[in-house]
């Protein structure tokens, strides 16, 4: 480009040929996005692309004549080769499967196709990354979950060059056959699991195309709710079932960036700080303090609790002696000298939020010592599976795996707290009759 001859050298011409072959799918991705998202709720949709992506493999082995190298690569191959890329947006359509599929029915050989598909895939991550990075910076305690990622990222890696590296030695000597009937396998299993979903859940993730009003207009409703909330799914799924002028997009988002990702309906424990849209109560849920079943500890006061939760007591044994009241029996032997493994939720989401301004009383938490719990359902694995842990779940989770404490001295007022519904707007009459049956619902 320097020079004024941008073509002149075959790593120039490629990288052309990249950019123009990346255009498709960014247009496809701009003005698709909604009905993409729409579709990645229904495992029959997915299913259907699959047979989609066997099907492009076995009209890439049919008409491919396997002729050229990457030397003699046009403009009009790289955008060609860019379609299909566009077309892999849907879920079940490989995008390594359809870019390969494109270069061979332009005549490339295996090996060329499959090698331009994986440098066609460098500049899609690269914008998928900057696009993220917003996202990614908005996560609570960030710096904690960096030794982590970049082990995943250098794995990553090396998985990525290896298995490109295999397949490109596979692809020498062997069709894609193979793959496709990998592919037809898998949707036919998916088709038929999906037949023995119940029918409230076949209708919460019907696609917008299933389900139209009378005016042959389809109403999408886009639900969003914290990882707090996950257990409302079966409640989800029965009001959507009950409604046959929309269809139910639903989506978990962490708590810090629920308002800013569109929904129609945002669900969150507990009120944020500040809130100027609509919102409804529609229920409440209580905090319950959990530990392991083979931990003896039974009650707690408010005063204690925030001791425990401050890292002030290095292990149980330490704790016991301080407060023997508050254990049933004698702590065992694997518990007694262990320190106690703290179990929070990320600083930012609702349900931390809402322990620390209601329990804590400006009694900062010792996050440093504290494992990072993605949502309750883990919370409860993570309790159930370590002697020495203690944390807290809604009470609507509580299950055998785990052992409440109760609070002997605290207001049960302060471990309530209300189900809130967030709306961008006043609420039309398709919305109100949603948030009217997740209300219902919630009643106990």
């Amino acid at each position: 480009m320097v020079s004024g001859k941008p073509f002149s050298s075959f790593e120039s011409r490629m990288g052309w040929y990249l950019i123009l072959a990346t255009i498709p799918a960014g247009l496809a991705g701009l003005f698709l996005k909604d009905t993409v998202e729409a579709t990645f709720n229904s495992p029959r949709v997915t299913a259907m692309f699959l047979f989609v992506t066997a099907a492009f493999l076995v009209i890439a082995e049919w008409m491919g004549k396997r002729q050229k190298n990457l030397s003699k690569m046009t403009w009009i191959d790289a955008l060609w080769i860019g379609l299909f890329q566009a077309v892999s947006i849907f879920p079940g359509i490989s995008r390594s499967g359809s870019t390969i599929t494109g270069g061979m029915t332009r005549q490339f050989d295996r090996p060329s196709a499959a090698r331009f598909s994986f440098l066609m895939s460098i500049p899609v991550m690269l914008a998928a990354g900057v696009l993220s990075a917003r996202d990614l910076l908005q996560v609570p305690n960030l710096s904690s979950f960096l030794p982590v990622m970049a082990i995943g990222f250098v794995t990553a890696g090396v998985v990525g060059y290896f298995s490109i590296r295999w397949l490109l030695a596979f692809l020498q000597k062997r069709s894609l056959i193979s793959f496709a009937i990998y592919c037809a396998a898998v949707a036919a299993i998916v088709l038929i699991l999906s037949a023995f979903r119940s029918p409230a859940t076949a209708q919460a993730q019907q696609t917008p195309s299933a389900l139209n009003n009378t005016d042959n207009s389809p109403r999408v409703l886009q639900v969003a709710y914290t990882p707090a909330l996950e257990g409302l799914g079966s409640i989800l799924s029965s009001c959507a079932n009950q409604q046959t002028s929309f269809s139910m997009v639903v989506s978990e988002s962490p708590t810090p960036s629920l308002q800013s990702i569109g929904a129609d309906v945002m669900l969150r424990l507990g009120a944020p700080q500040s809130l100027s849209l609509p919102s409804f109560t529609l229920g409440s849920e209580s905090l319950i303090f959990v530990v392991n079943t083979e931990n003896p500890l039974q009650q707690l006061t408010l005063d204690q609790l925030r001791q425990i939760f401050s890292g002030k007591f290095a292990n149980w044994a330490a704790f016991q002696q301080f407060c023997p009241e508050c254990f049933s029996t004698d702590l065992p032997e694997s518990v007694k000298n262990a320190g106690i493994a703290l179990n929070f939720y990320a600083e930012g989401e609702d349900i931390q939020s809402a322990m620390e301004s209601n329990l804590m009383a400006g009694v900062l938490p010792a996050r440093s010592q504290a494992l990072l719990i993605p949502d309750p359902f883990a919370m409860i694995e993570a309790i159930g599976s370590s002697q020495t842990a203690i944390g807290f779940v809604p009470a609507s989770l509580i299950s055998s795996k785990v052992n409440a404490i109760s609070i002997s001295d605290v207001d049960p007022t302060q471990l309530s707290l209300p189900i809130l519904a967030i709306t961008q707007t006043q609420p039309d009459d398709i919305t109100r009759a949603f948030l009217a049956c997740l209300q219902n619902g919630l009643k106990p």
